[in-house]
């Protein structure tokens, strides 16, 4: 009876687990310095944002938010409910601009930056 006990809660907790890495949601984002990019960040849970190289700087507007940086990794924890902010995030020769939001659910949990200028292609035209 034990045995079949631990193995039904063993069962519930890795069903519990594995549906908490299948809610984690990737999106890509572009690093427009003309456009404030928005961060939805969920109380309770961390954003990470991942940059395509570390970021050299990280400056925020107001201190509603806790930041640690991990490599190309920026972490994001909302330290109140309602908290608002802007963020520039610089990069070797760029920066990028996010509005950071608290929300009490369905925030961005994983966003992959991506430099605009990698969707631009050179044409050259021949006459």
């Amino acid at each position: 009876m034990i045995l079949k006990t631990c193995m039904v809660t063993l069962f519930s907790l890795a069903v519990v687990f594995t549906g908490s890495i299948a809610l984690a949601k990737e999106k890509t984002i572009a690093c427009d310095d003309k456009k404030t990019r928005t961060v939805r960040v969920t109380k309770g849970r961390i954003t990470t944002i991942n940059f395509p190289f570390k970021p050299k700087d990280v400056v925020p507007g107001s201190p509603v938010f806790d930041f640690k940086q991990i490599k190309n990794d920026l972490l994001i924890s909302a330290l109140t409910n309602g908290g608002r902010t802007n963020m520039v995030v610089y990069l070797e020769n760029r920066r990028c601009a996010f509005d950071l939001i608290t929300v009490s659910s369905h925030g961005d949990d994983i966003l992959v930056v991506r430099d605009a200028k990698e969707d631009q292609y050179e044409v050259n035209f021949h006459e």
